[in-house]
Parts: C-alpha cells; sequence; structure tokens
C-alpha cells in the first residue's frame, strides 16, 4: 500500500476526534473501511441487506468437509500488481497462500470450439484461418497479418460481449487490417509460432488501439489484465480475505437491513430500512454508502444533487452469469489439461479448470461457463434448471464426459444481473456511451463524489472497476475523507435493531452504534 497514503491516514488518526460511521453494504469495501476506521480509533456499525456477507465474493463450496472442492461464483483472480489488494491478503495472514491463477489462452492443451469444430489451442495456428473467411483469407495481405488478426478475433470472442466482439469485426474490415500489415509482428508469435503475445502488442503499438473504436480501446485494457501470466489467486477460496476481516472486526455486522430511503440532512443522512418486514428510520453522523448504483436507483433519495442523481442512474453496469459443475473427477487432467480455460463456444464462452488440487476423493469443480454481456443476459433470464442443463449439453461438446452417468454430482450458479443486492456484475468502463477514457474517470470521480456527510465506495467509485482493487482504493479514499471532514456532531436517534448476525437473531438497543454481540 502507498507509503505516503498511509502515513497521512496515520496523522489523521492522532489528530482527529472519534466520530461514528455508519456503513451500508458488508462486501469487501464495507470490511476493509470498518476494519481500518476502527483501526483509527472510530465507531462502525455495519449494515447488510443480503443474508450474508461479501458481496461479489462469493466462493461456493460442494461440501461441508474442510477440504471441500469449490467455485467462485464471484471473484476469482488478482492481477499481481494489485497492491492494495495484495497489501491485505497478507496482512491478514493470506500470503501463504497465494498461488499462480491459470488464465483463458495459457494452457495449450484446452480447446476451442469455432463455429462447431472443436480443437487444441495448440493446432488454432493450422485451423483458425481455415474456419475464419473474409477478411482472413484476403491474399492482399501476408499470413502473419491474417494469422494475427484470426487469433484477436478468438480471443477478443472468448472474452467480451457481442457488442464488441462486432466492432471488432467491422474495424478489421475497415482499417484494422491495413493497420496490422504494416506493422511488424513477427516478435509477438512465440517461437513455434502457435500463439501470439497480445499483451506485449497492445503496450508496444498504441496507434494500434487508437484506432480501434473506443469502446473496443478500452476494453482491450480487461484484455490485457485477463489474459495475464501473472494472476493470482487465494487457495482454499477467495472468500477467505473476507473471513479474516470479519473476524478482525470488533462491531457485529447485521444482514438482513434492507435499505430503501437516503435523506441527505444539512448534518446529517437518514436512512429508511427494513427488519423482518417493519420499516424503521435512523438519523445517522456519517454513512459510506458501498451499495451498488444498480440497487440504490430503485431506492428513495432525498437531498442529492442533480449531477449525483445523473450518476446514480446512469452508471452502467454489465451483466455476468456463472455455473460450476461438482465433477465426479477431474478428468481433464488425462487429456493434459492442468488449469486455464477452454472456449466451448455458443452462449456458454469461456470454462475454467481449477489450477489448485482438490482431494480426490470429493472429486472436482469445473466453471463450466463464465459469460458477461448479452451472453450473461441470455443465461441469466433462464431458470436454474434450464441454465444447468443448457450449459452443461454446450459444454458436452467439447467433452462428452460431463453426460456419463453421475459425472455431473452436483450444480451452482449465479446470475450477477437478476440478483437482487447487485444488479449487475460490475461496472464498465468500455460501453458505446463512454467515447473516450476522460469521460470514464469523470464517471467514477462523480460516482465517489460525496453528498454533505453520506460518502461512497466501491468498484464503481474506482479506476479499476470489476477488480477488488477498485473496492479497496475507493474505501480508503473514503474513509480518509471521512475522518478528515469537520461538520457540528449530530446525536444518532436511539433505535432498535432486529437483523441477523453470523446466523442469529439478535435485537440491539442502540446510542452510538451496534452494541458488541457475544
Amino acid at each position: 500500500m502507498d507509503t505516503k497514503f498511509m502515513l497521512n491516514m496515520c496523522k489523521l488518526s492522532n489528530s482527529q476526534q472519534s466520530k461514528h460511521i455508519t456503513i451500508l453494504g458488508a462486501g469487501i469495501a464495507g470490511l476493509v473501511a470498518a476494519y481500518e476506521l476502527e483501526r483509527m480509533g472510530h465507531t462502525v456499525d455495519i449494515m447488510e441487506g443480503s443474508p450474508r456477507v461479501g458481496g461479489r465474493i462469493w466462493t461456493h463450496r460442494f461440501g461441508n468437509e474442510q477440504d471441500a472442492p469449490y467455485a467462485e461464483l464471484g471473484a476469482m483472480r488478482i492481477p499481481s500488481d494489485h497492491q492494495h489488494t495484495l497489501h491485505y491478503v497478507k496482512e491478514l495472514g493470506l500470503a501463504d497462500k497465494l498461488c499462480k491463477f491459470v488464465t483463458v489462452f495459457e494452457e495449450q492443451n484446452a480447446f476451442m470450439n469455432i463455429e462447431g469444430n472443436i480443437f487444441r489451442m495448440k493446432d488454432a495456428p493450422r485451423l483458425l484461418q481455415e474456419r475464419y473467411q473474409g477478411i482472413f483469407t484476403d491474399t492482399r495481405y501476408n499470413e502473419k497479418t491474417r494469422l494475427f488478426a484470426a487469433w484477436l478475433k478468438t480471443i477478443v470472442n472468448t472474452i467480451s460481449p457481442g457488442n464488441l466482439r462486432e466492432s471488432l469485426d467491422a474495424d478489421l474490415k475497415s482499417h484494422l487490417m491495413d493497420e496490422l500489415e504494416r506493422l511488424d509482428l513477427e516478435p509477438y508469435f512465440s517461437e513455434d509460432g502457435e500463439t501470439i503475445d497480445l499483451n506485449s502488442f497492445i503496450k508496444d503499438h498504441p496507434s494500434f488501439r487508437a484506432r480501434c473504436s473506443k469502446a473496443l480501446d478500452m476494453f482491450l485494457s480487461d484484455i490485457i489484465v485477463e489474459t495475464s501470466h501473472d494472476l493470482l489467486q487465494i487457495k482454499g477460496g477467495m472468500d477467505q480475505i473476507i473471513q479474516r476481516l470479519v473476524a478482525s472486526i470488533n462491531s457485529p455486522i447485521i444482514c438482513n437491513l434492507q435499505v430503501v430511503a437516503m435523506r441527505v440532512r444539512d448534518g446529517y443522512t437518514e436512512i429508511d430500512y427494513l427488519s423482518n418486514g417493519e420499516k424503521h428510520t435512523r438519523r445517522c453522523d456519517y454513512v459510506l454508502c458501498t451499495i451498488p448504483f444498480s440497487v440504490m436507483r430503485k431506492m428513495e433519495l432525498e437531498g442529492f444533487d442533480e449531477r449525483k442523481l445523473d450518476s446514480i442512474h446512469n452508471t452502467i453496469y454489465c451483466p455476468a452469469t456463472k455455473v460450476a459443475f461438482h465433477t465426479q473427477s477431474a478428468f481433464w487432467e488425462k487429456q493434459g489439461i492442468k488449469g486455464g480455460a477452454s472456449f466451448s463456444g455458443e452462449g456458454v464462452r469461456q470454462s475454467y479448470y481449477p489450477s489448485v488440487k482438490f482431494n480426490p476423493k470429493s472429486g472436482s469443480v469445473m466453471l463450466a461457463s463464465y459469460t458477461i454481456g448479452d451472453d450473461a443476459d441470455r443465461m441469466g433470464n433462464m431458470s436454474s434448471s434450464e441454465r444447468h442443463h443448457y450449459v452443461k449439453n454446450i459444454v458436452s461438446k467439447v467433452h462428452p464426459e460431463l453426460q456419463s452417468n453421475g459425472m455431473v454430482a452436483d450444480v451452482a450458479s449465479i446470475a450477477w444481473g437478476n440478483y437482487k443486492w447487485s444488479a449487475g456484475g460490475c461496472t464498465v468502463h468500455w460501453s458505446d456511451d463512454m467515447s473516450d477514457e476522460s469521460n470514464h474517470t469523470i464517471s467514477y470521480l462523480e460516482a465517489a463524489r460525496p453528498q454533505n456527510t453520506l460518502f461512497f465506495a466501491g468498484e464503481h467509485c474506482s479506476k479499476y472497476p470489476a477488480w477488488l482493487q477498485g473496492s479497496i482504493e475507493s474505501a480508503l479514499e473514503a474513509i480518509y475523507d471521512i475522518v478528515s471532514h469537520k461538520h457540528s456532531t449530530v446525536t444518532a436517534t436511539k433505535f432498535c435493531l432486529i437483523g441477523t448476525v453470523h446466523g442469529k437473531t439478535t435485537q440491539t438497543n442502540q446510542n452510538r452504534g451496534l452494541a458488541q454481540v457475544a
């Protein structure tokens, strides 16, 4: 973590009076904020609308055993340069569990399903140009240009939503093939010519990105991260960071408290929330809201300025859907696959294999489908059983073993776009509505801008949308602003909260926050 930032935080904590902060949301942004505010001597209480903590970190375990196989239905990887995230992983005693995450295109034995033709990634160079027609077979361009373009199309098709796949096709036909033709592509092919290093190419040739459609240009930044060879994961499940944060926070976290209204007043914020179907009102000195704007826009909001309301109602969220299979065995290992992902095609897109070992007696787990955008919407609108059947049928074209009797022991899935407590997988900066990168900067700064004593944090308030890094960084910036803020103290109204703390119903009389529950 930035040393200067922490020194400033320490100076503030030594010079400021203790404050009372109500934190809305028990995802990683809210928990990091609570953890740091308590360490600085402030009082916090945490209200969570859903029945669980963790937000969009959600590790699903197929069994109650300590070594039960698991799937990450939410956040599943950490870029090695995301220092805020790694700081907390290490501070919470999880550094020894960090290990490599093998991502898409890293495992050469994984499969690709291109227009119904299934082949290994290592065989892609020979087959890609046979499958892609039109511009990819145009002999006006040399073979390296056509092969590089075919790889680029495959990478974008594997990761991106439909509108960006269409953008690339249009850009290649109109001018990008000419741009590739004039560049020296040889350094970006592997020694055997089987793969390309898109990360290095994009970094070395900003002019290429500049000639892409703006939405595609911005999405290429995400592709560089997602296809990096330096991604990490926490062995044993990403939710361990949530568990360690919860254990380190003194104040209880009250679940099942749905916020339905926020009113910004002069010197305080008023909140209406539902508990056991009954509506309650609370008056708060300070509020840190980490609730996604996609959920906030359904609330009654009063006292917000027009710019803030515009940000809340127009921040764009991308849907994401994941489907995980608990399998009887790691059958893919017999095919030489030790991690990474296959491109299963159609509406399923990426199928990930675990790059950590599970107890063979408990079977294994395949993240059979990970989709965003229009593909995620289509699957999200299916019932759970329809979704699971659909994914199994498509992935079985690549892995017929899934149709074997008893091979799929259990299934878990989440459609984040339809999930009540997020109404989206993450915010995006590569929408067609974002004409340039500066618009994204304006958008996240506006999302983070406070309203009197109501402050905001979360991935939507950061320059790292969709990543834990963004949630954490925005939380640190928000607590700095809260601690340095000066206003006359308003005593919170005495009230009674009924909610769930770690699975138990509790009732706590309030005067200065949530009392510690044994």
